[in-house]
Formats: C-alpha cells, structure tokens, sequence
C-alpha cells in the first residue's frame, strides 16, 4: 500500500513539471461581481478581487509557489502528520451545526453605493466530535454562484479546520486550550493579476475546457508547522453547490501528491496551535466578554507567522437587513437589535500585508456568537456583504438576539 502511493506520486511529480507552479489564494470570506454588464473596466477589477481576496472569513492572500520533485527521505517524516491529518477529513463529521449565509456585492460611485444582492453565499458550520469532545471542527464554505454571477463567474473558497483541546468542549462552552489543529482548504483558483490577464483566463478556460484548484492542508503544534499545497486540473468546473463530491476528489489529490511540505522550525514563533478559524473564535468570545479592544492573537497557517488583532468593539442597538433574491423575491427582511461589531485586521507578519474585515454577532440571546452579518472592504469603492439567512430561508450550497 505504501509502495503504491509513493509510485502515484512519483508519476505525478512528472505531471506536474508539465504545467507552470500555480498562485494559491486563501479566500476567507468573499466573492463579488460588478452590477451591470456595461462597466467593462469595474468587471474586470471585481473579477481580480473574486480571486485574490482572502477567510471565512475567510482573510489574508498567499503567494505559494512549489517546484514538483519525489519525495526525498526527509521528507518522509513530515509526510506522515500530513497523511495522517487526511484521513481526519475524510471521517469528518457530516451533522454539525450550520448557519447559511447570502452575498451582496457593492459598488461605491462617488457618494453613493450601488450593488447587487443574492450572488453567491455559502455557510459556516461548528461543532464537537460525539467520539471525541476533546476535537472541535469549524467548515467554511464561500463564494460566487455561477448561476447568478454575470458572465457564470465561478470563483469559491472552502476551509475545514479541527482543534484538539487539553480538556473537552462543547460549543456552548468554548476553551481556549488548543494543543494541535488541522486544517483543509479548496478553492477555485486564478493567477490572474489584471483586468486583461482575468479576462484572458476566462477565455481560456471555456476553450480548453480545464479548470485550476487549489488545496492545502497544515498540521500546527507547539513544536512545528507543516504545510503541503498542490493544483488539481480538472475537465468538471466544479462550484459550490458540488463541493461535496469535489472533497473526495481534493484530498485524494493531496494524498497522491509528490510535492514537498513546507515546514516552520523556527523556536522564536507563535507557540498557539490554533489556526485562524479558532483564532476568529477565540477573539470573537473575548471581545463579548471583557468588551474591550484591542486585542490580539498569532497564528500559524502555511507554515507562516500571521497576527490578528480585534482592533475595535462597537454596540449596535438596531440594524435591519433587506435582500431581495431572484424575481425581486425577499430572501431576508429583519431588524436586529442589540448587537455588537467586531472589527479585526489580520496581519501576515513576515510581510506586514494586512486583511481587514468585520463581523455583527448578537450580544446575547441565542444568536450570542453567530455571525448575522460580514463585510469585507479591501477599499474605498469595492465591498462584500455576507447576510445570515433565516433558516426557514436558509439553502445548503453545496429583543435580545433576536430579529423583529
């Protein structure tokens, strides 16, 4: 058995040397398009900003390029975790709780903003394992619908991450005691970095009729950070709604692969061993505790060093919530109250790139903790909104706490 895979990647790490390395974006929480068809230039720009923004909330870009070569005895010892964390998601839990989200799209035109609602959406889901509660598991999942993006954009990121914790948890009960963690990620990828270079790559996908991915998958503990990424080509252009046939496919991609892993050996890092997922969490139950700000957490993800802050908390009293989905149909249409705002900015240290984005979550209540809504805004002009949708409301893709 063993024998046999390490033959299927070397075959593959011949395959690979056939096509250029390729550029992975992490993409944490957004997607967007631009409102009407004849706004050429902003297309093309939102079409940049679908590939190139990153975290469920997703959160922070990465450049990782990988020459493809068989895997040398040193890096066998590494392979092992790496092998290992594979075989956690592929048994991962199918019955966690899961909230359900719709994106909007908005423009800023001088002094007013215009966009366009229902474009894509996805979910956050969260929960313990009933076989061990000392594992923790966080999915995402986010990003255009080529259903109803103009032009059939495609672009999606998703992320599984799990904790293991020093004692057992339960959502209701969260511990920040993470001793180890894992994570996948997937996601439709570009190497586009222009306006013409993206519409390029939208043409020569449909000629071709080839489709680029990317996944990752990381170990992180006290003592090191693995990490192994790799492209998949793929004839089917696989959208959010098929991610859960395309999961099989990915991380068999993942298993097959003869490409090194990337490791962080450096005794000065982060000692966390939460990853970005359960950083969010932790700063996210910090904030709505001690309601003080700023606050900040490091972490490792790609084997490199990243901090993010909770750069500010602010009550809402009320915010009401319209989105209108196909045929003008109303899809969410609330008023919340007594929520808080929870501004973060992750901060890639050995580059001091930063990513910001902001989160309402009800104080208390039973919504105390969920995101109802999340926006991100790289600038002044380009902004994405993820609105948590009623359950009555909710489609799987793939008072107090309350709404009025």
């Amino acid at each position: 058995m063993i024998l046999s895979t390490q033959i299927r990647r070397f075959r593959r790490s011949f395959r690979s040397l056939k096509c250029p390395s390729n550029l992975l974006n992490k993409v944490f929480l957004l997607c967007g398009h631009a409102p009407a068809e004849n706004h050429t230039p902003v297309v093309g720009i939102i079409l940049m900003r679908l590939v190139r923004a990153g975290s469920l909330l997703l959160s922070s870009l990465l450049i990782i390029v990988f020459l493809a070569f068989p895997l040398a005895s040193s890096q066998l010892a590494e392979r092992q975790p790496i092998d290992q964390a594979l075989a956690w998601f592929r048994n991962s839990p199918r019955d966690l709780a899961q909230h359900d989200f719709v994106m909007t799209v908005r423009l800023r035109l001088l002094f007013f903003w215009v966009g366009k609602d229902d474009v894509g959406g996805g979910y956050i889901r969260r929960g313990v394992s009933a076989q061990d509660p000392h594992m923790e598991f966080i999915e995402v999942l986010f990003g255009s619908d080529p259903a109803k993006a103009p032009r059939a954009i495609n672009r999606w990121g998703a992320g599984t991450e799990i904790s293991w914790h020093k004692d057992p948890v339960t959502v209701d009960d969260p511990r920040n005691d993470v001793t180890s963690s894992a994570f996948f990620g997937f996601m439709k990828s570009s190497r586009g970095k222009s306006v013409s270079e993206m519409k390029s790559e939208l043409e020569r996908e449909k000629a071709q009729g080839l489709h680029e991915f990317n996944g990752i998958v990381t170990r992180v503990d006290s003592s090191r950070a693995l990490s192994l990424v790799v492209p998949l080509e793929s004839t089917t252009d696989y959208t959010l709604h098929d991610y859960p046939r395309a999961e099989p496919v990915m991380l068999q991609n993942l298993a097959d692969s003869a490409r090194p892993v990337r490791s962080m050996d450096d005794p000065s890092r982060c000692n966390r061993s939460a990853e970005f997922l359960a950083t969010i969490a932790e700063l996210l139950d910090t904030g709505l505790q001690q309601h003080s700000a700023p606050v900040s957490r490091c972490y490792i993800h790609n084997a490199q060093e990243y901090v993010l802050t909770l750069q500010e908390i602010e009550p809402v009293e009320s915010l009401g919530v319209r989105v209108r989905g196909p045929n003008n149909a109303v899809l969410v249409d609330t008023t919340y109250k007594k929520l808080v705002r929870l501004d973060f900015v992750s901060t890639h240290k050995p580059t001091g790139r930063k990513s910001e984005f902001a989160i309402c979550t009800a104080a208390e209540g039973p919504l105390r903790g969920v995101p109802v809504q999340i926006t991100y805004q790289p600038n002044w002009w380009f902004q994405v909104v993820l609105n948590l949708l009623p359950k009555t409301n909710a489609a799987q893709p793939g008072g107090s706490a309350h709404s009025d």
